[in-house]
């Protein structure tokens, strides 16, 4: 299995000339088109091989006939081709950026190429590249793939082999790179210990591996396991063809991916209702599939983190089953039970989330267990140190395995009241109806069942497990005051937490620029969210159609903007409103409960490309397809310069180059410049958006635009300046001038 470089730990970076450092493919390819035809070797044969290796081993290798002088000749010939046509030679994508990140850190470089002297410096020169050490074939006895030109490379730095990454764009190049003990890095799709789409791609890891803490700033992106990607055709989306899908999540600009919980299940809550914290369910791939995405992500430079789902277990899990069958098995503790209230009822008036009572009586000991979810879902006791010391490990054994972390499920539900206390309930005249379960829920002011102080104990206890294995813990906590929130995220708490204000809003640009405001003042550590598949949607919630797209991309170009972790929950990207689902084909349980409440719609699955199944499978999926259109597929829309995921990958690209200079600070300020519009400020980079659905007054840009919503042609190269009008939901992103350091 291939290993995680060490990008923290680098002494240098090698970099390979053609194709990788600096973009000669049509140089190169001319020239080779050109010797093909004067040797009469077909050309998809010599272009095959042509990249990587000196001119006389390809020489030798398409003409096996020849005698060395003759090799030699031919191979002189083919490099006279190449010497004067330097008509469309450049630095490569990203060269520049990565060569600056490389400035930046102190971290030397050298290129290391099979091209002679004379060529490299007239290509490199071409390029605008000086490199401070360049090996050609002319300074070896053997080309690549033979590794002694990176050795050399390495032993002229002063660096370990072990700790040089290798960047290649051909097999040759990865192949002496490998034999040199060096990690590697590639390009063209091909297979090294890191994939890159380009080298501004690798400035960007070299810049988050070197910052600590390297989920700053990160772009986060939610997997709903069932509904992603389907390897089998059974309809149920699974760890494998969740991997098959990673090159769009690296492509988009993700850095860390969250998987929903993949752990064995009777599947009653679609995994949620885990029956063993340390195997992964058969439905999902076992754990063989776990691995191989780990693995997977990892070579793409993304991380995973897995779904922490301790508030509750199955009541299939070993630990109720013992639990339940005596008063008297140690297991009993690992759970809440109470003997019946003196009428026999409940112990108290605690309320499920998916309606009636939060507890349920067991005939087999007289006494009722607590279930603040379904009664398949047994709360854990988190006042039993053995129980604290259980989830220890199972944290440990899955960090152990690769993981980088959790998603902390109903974070703030873990610990209840010692005395298990009512709930006081709230004056009618505070309450907003909305009918059936949820009204009964929200009737109670619950201060006994949820978000006790006590909490804050357990996720310092799981921040000291997670920081020994650099992890990263963020908290589904249901607290909308960003205030109190923040107190989740103080100190050596939680690493961040979802503040849930835009998942809880319809469109109301006022109260959301109020709010966007008070939680970005909270803490400098929260995690900013549209949609999960808990609620609808955010086209929905926004209005809809291209409305409720253009509202929602709006208010992610004013998130790119804020520190701490940005997220974006799958399908956001393509800015997909609700699936439909026709009345008897849902699967989520909630709404056996409170129909109203069905969360199937946000759930329905990925529309990667148009057809039966929509890509997704080959077979009946699991819910319905939800009435998706061509145009709603990645396929459709990746072909489309002016489309919602072309748009969103442009703004995480600009943010991602951004990023840099931006986390110096997580001072957020707003800024008045007047039209109506909602502007942050984060040392020099700016968001500004339009969320009214008029036509904004002209503004006065305080810096160059480098990104706008609605006109693809902005970019860091080609900015905006001056005055402009933002039409409605219009958002851009300005960057400089930096303040000084």
């Amino acid at each position: 299995m291939r290993r995680r470089p060490d990008l923290g730990g680098l002494e240098a970076v090698l970099l390979d000339m053609d194709g990788t450092l600096v973009d000669s493919d049509a140089s190169v390819e001319r020239a080779w088109s050109t010797w093909a035809g004067e040797y009469g070797v077909p050309v998809d044969t010599v272009l095959a091989v042509a990249h990587g290796s000196p001119a006389g081993r390809t020489v030798a290798h398409l003409l096996p006939r020849l005698g060395p002088e003759e090799v030699a000749i031919a191979a002189r010939r083919q490099l006279a081709l190449q010497y004067d046509d330097l008509s469309d030679v450049a630095a490569a994508p990203g060269a520049h950026e990565l060569l600056a990140t490389l400035d930046r850190c102190g971290l030397p470089w050298a290129v290391v190429t099979s091209a002679d002297g004379r060529l490299a410096k007239a290509r490199l020169a071409a390029a605008g590249i000086d490199p401070p050490l360049l090996l050609t074939i002319d300074d070896v006895r053997h080309g690549k793939p033979d590794p002694e030109g990176y050795l050399r490379a390495a032993g002229l730095l002063r660096a370990d082999p072990a700790a040089c990454l290798v960047v290649e764009d051909s097999e040759p190049g990865l192949a002496a790179g490998t034999a040199a003990g060096m990690p590697t890095a590639a390009l063209r799709g091909l297979d090294g210990d890191l994939r890159l789409f380009d080298l501004g791609h690798l400035a960007h890891l070299l810049r988050r591996a070197r910052t600590s803490p390297w989920w700053r700033d990160a772009v986060g992106y939610q997997v709903y396991l069932p509904s992603f990607g389907d390897s089998t055709g059974d309809g149920w989306g699974d760890l494998a063809g969740a991997g098959e899908h990673l090159d769009h999540l690296a492509r988009l600009g993700v850095d860390v991916v969250w998987l929903t919980p993949f752990f064995r299940s009777p599947m009653r809550d679609h995994g949620y209702d885990i029956a063993d914290h340390r195997v992964v369910d058969p439905s999902f791939g076992g754990d063989a599939a776990l691995d191989e995405l780990l693995a997977r992500a990892h070579r793409r430079g993304m991380r995973v983190i897995g779904d922490l789902v301790v508030n509750h277990t199955s009541d299939a899990h070993p630990w109720f089953t013992a639990a339940s069958s005596s008063r008297a098995d140690p297991y009993r503790d690992y759970y809440i039970w109470r003997d019946p209230a003196p009428d026999g009822g409940p112990p108290n008036n605690w309320l499920s989330h998916f309606g009636g009572p939060a507890w349920t009586f067991s005939e087999a000991t007289g006494q009722y267990y607590l279930h603040l979810f379904s009664p398949e879902q047994p709360d854990l006791n988190w006042r039993n140190p053995a129980l604290a010391a259980q989830v220890d490990k199972v944290i440990e054994h899955w960090l152990a395995r690769g993981l980088d972390g959790f998603r902390i499920d109903t974070a703030a539900y873990l610990v209840k009241d010692a005395d298990l206390r009512d709930n006081p309930l709230l004056p009618a005249d505070l309450l907003v109806p909305v009918g059936g379960v949820t009204m009964e829920w929200r009737r109670q002011d619950h201060r006994h069942d949820i978000h006790q102080p006590d909490v804050h104990a357990v996720h310092e206890r799981w921040r000291r497990v997670a920081d020994r294995h650099d992890a990263f813990l963020v908290g589904e906590v249901y607290e909308l005051d960003p205030g109190t929130l923040a107190r989740f995220v103080d100190g050596e708490r939680l690493h961040s937490s979802f503040w849930f204000g835009l998942v809880e809003s319809g469109w109301d640009p006022e109260r959301i620029d109020t709010m966007l405001a008070a939680a970005a003042a909270a803490s400098p550590r929260l995690s900013w969210v549209q949609g999960n598949h808990d609620r609808p949607r955010a086209a929905t919630r926004y209005g809809g159609g291209q409305v409720g797209r253009r509202r929602s991309l709006a208010l992610h170009v004013l998130m790119a903007s804020l520190p701490g972790t940005m997220w974006i929950y799958q399908g956001e990207e393509l800015g997909l409103g609700d699936g439909h689902v026709p009345r008897g084909h849902g699967a989520d349980p909630l709404a056996t409960a409170e129909p109203g409440q069905s969360r199937d719609a946000a759930r329905t699955p990925m529309p990667w490309r148009p057809g039966p199944g929509l890509g997704f499978t080959t077979g009946r999926p699991w819910l319905p397809e939800g009435g998706r259109t061509d145009a709603d597929t990645v396929a459709a829309q990746e072909a489309d310069p002016a489309s919602h995921l072309t748009t969103l990958r442009r703004l995480l690209t600009t943010r991602r180059r951004l990023a840099g200079p931006a986390a110096a600070t997580d001072e957020i300020a707003r800024a008045d410049l007047g039209a109506g519009v909602t502007a942050y400020r984060r040392g020099g980079l700016w968001a500004v958006a339009n969320l009214r659905d008029a036509t904004s007054a002209e503004v006065e840009l305080p810096a160059p635009a480098v990104f706008d919503s609605d006109d693809p042609a902005v970019t860091p190269e080609r900015p905006r300046t001056g005055r402009v009008r933002l039409a409605p939901q219009q958002a851009l992103l300005l960057a400089g001038p930096w303040p000084a350091s």
